[in-house]
């Protein structure tokens, strides 16, 4: 008769256990990321006898003690999705748990909840300040070195230009004429195009690249350079060239290229104004390179900064005051205020470099051609005395084509000045890229994801954390987008179905109720015996 009471008692306590299960299921209904979990109830035996007949039949006597919360299970369905405007919330649509790195004590957790952000460090963490884990990228965008923690740089520093590559459709327009005359930017009818780049140097100092394309005989083309006001040179490895000479086939393609014409620099060197007309000749007349001009002094015999601008001015490098022009093709120099001012003889004196000798050199890659060493300490320049690392550029030709169509130009060059971190965005493979303020978009890192063959090894910390239940138990990680997509700007919410724990509120009321029921008769019961003394 007592046995009753107990196995009752046993049914109150699995149910109360029950109930506070579906409670905390409530309770975590908003809660991001969050597993709900039912109740593995199993039966308990009081005693369990088993006889045999006369016949050999066996007959069993069993006698339940009640029932038992023996554990809890995890349910690891998909929640639905919140949407934010915050493209570090993160979420795993499919298999797997982010995974978080607690600082302070070097111990990785497990979570579906992806409401991550940037700190003042830049490294991506989650509310509890754990850090995300995942694979930085190099500049290939390849995982680059071991796991470990998420860091998104707030600002990124210059890159110097380095490489210049021609890329499809880029095009010289097959159908123009050629160009005899002597190549002066001044003057338009001495080349056919001219191509702008931007480039940067080690402080990401902008500089302006140009290239002039001359057509001067069938199927072949010239290209001089000038960045900022000073003229760029070609090399060889061993001289230095005034420009590079590209031929092409008769399906438009670059087949082959030559150096073309070693300057020769003339230091120190005079122009002489031979009537009172503000003209100074230089060189007797021989075409000059644009961009090459630097007089240090004028014709009073005054200490000078001026330059060519590679554009046909003179001009002051201190100030930018235009000084007077010059004629690239004969080497004529007109001073303003020279004119008239009772000097027929005036000089300057300057230094310059021509480029009309033939000397040739073949190319031998026409994917390398490397121009001579730019000089960021330019002391004759007005914009290229940064102080910046000196560089070489590495210019790519072979996808320039040579068609009967317009002309268009399309080139990647590989500089950056500097960049403050503007925006982010997170693909569904988990990579996170960063926008920023120099028009760099970088490909930071990948998020890792980690899954397990048995979720329910995993014992819930809080937070929405898990750690396995055994140290010893790996988990199988993998880059974001292999198991699952990531869905940015999108939060999991809790997977409770609460008309679900409604129900099983009630169950679990309605069978509390009873089994304090079977114990309010068993009680009953008893009394009943005990009366009969009476």
């Amino acid at each position: 008769m007592l046995q009753a009471f107990y196995t009752g008692n046993t049914g109150l306590n699995s149910n109360k256990t029950w109930l506070s299960v579906i409670s905390d299921n409530i309770a975590n209904v908003n809660t991001i990321g969050f597993k709900q979990e039912r109740v593995n109830f199993q039966d308990l035996i009081s005693s369990s006898l088993t006889t045999y007949s006369t016949s050999g039949v066996p007959k069993n006597s069993e006698i339940g003690g009640g029932s038992l919360a023996a554990s809890t299970i995890k349910d690891f369905s998909q929640g639905t999705f919140q949407t934010t405007n915050s493209p570090l919330a993160l979420a795993l649509d499919g298999e797997g748990f982010f995974m978080v790195k607690n600082p302070t004590a070097d111990l990785v957790y497990y979570t579906r909840a992806g409401d991550f952000r940037i700190d003042a460090n830049g490294d991506v963490i989650d509310p509890n300040g754990y850090k995300l884990q995942g694979w930085t990228l190099d500049e290939g965008g390849n995982i680059a070195g071991a796991m470990g923690s998420i860091n998104i740089p707030n600002s990124l520093s210059p890159t110097n230009t380095d490489s210049i590559k021609f890329e499809n459709p880029a095009n010289l327009d097959a159908n123009v004429q050629a160009i005899t005359a002597t190549f002066d930017p001044s003057d338009p009818n001495t080349y056919h195009y001219v191509n702008t780049i931007t480039t940067y140097d080690s402080l990401g100092t902008s500089h302006t690249l140009k290239h002039y394309f001359v057509k001067t005989d069938i199927n072949t083309w010239k290209v001089y350079s000038q960045i900022d006001d000073r003229a760029v040179l070609y090399t060889d490895g061993t001289n230095n060239y005034a420009s590079v000479e590209l031929t092409f086939n008769g399906k438009g393609e670059l087949t082959s290229g030559q150096y073309v014409s070693i300057p020769n620099l003339n230091d120190p060197a005079t122009a002489t104004e031979n009537s009172d007309d503000g003209v100074f000749t230089v060189g007797g007349g021989t075409p000059v390179l644009p961009g090459s001009v630097y007089i240090s002094q004028d014709q009073n015999g005054n200490t000078v900064q001026w330059n060519d601008d590679g554009a046909g001015n003179i001009i002051d490098i201190n100030t930018g005051e235009i000084k007077g022009t010059i004629s690239y093709d004969d080497g004529k120099i007109t001073i303003i205020g020279a004119a008239g001012d009772g000097n027929n003889n005036s000089t300057l004196t300057l230094k310059y470099q021509d480029f009309n000798n033939a000397t040739t050199a073949a190319i031998t890659d026409l994917t390398n051609i490397q121009t001579a060493v730019i000089d960021y300490s330019n002391p004759e320049s007005r914009y290229l005395n940064t102080g910046a690392v000196d560089t070489q550029i590495l210019e790519d030709f072979i996808n320039l084509t040579q068609l009967d169509s317009d002309f268009i130009f399309y080139a990647q060059q590989n500089g950056s000045g500097k960049g403050d971190l503007l925006s982010m965005s997170v693909s569904e493979e988990g990579v996170i890229k960063a926008t920023y303020t120099n028009g760099q978009v970088k490909d930071i890192a990948r998020l890792a994801v980690a899954t397990f063959k048995d979720k329910e090894m995993l014992v819930r910390k809080g937070n929405s954390l898990y750690l396995p239940n055994q140290q010893t138990f790996t988990p199988i990680i993998v880059p974001g987008g292999v198991i699952s997509k990531i869905r940015s700007g999108m939060l999991e919410m809790s997977n409770v179905d609460i008309s679900q724990e409604f129900i099983n509120l009630i169950t679990a009321q309605r069978a509390y109720q009873a089994n304090a029921k079977t114990i309010t008769t068993s009680d009953q019961i008893l009394q009943t015996t005990m009366d009969i003394k009476r």
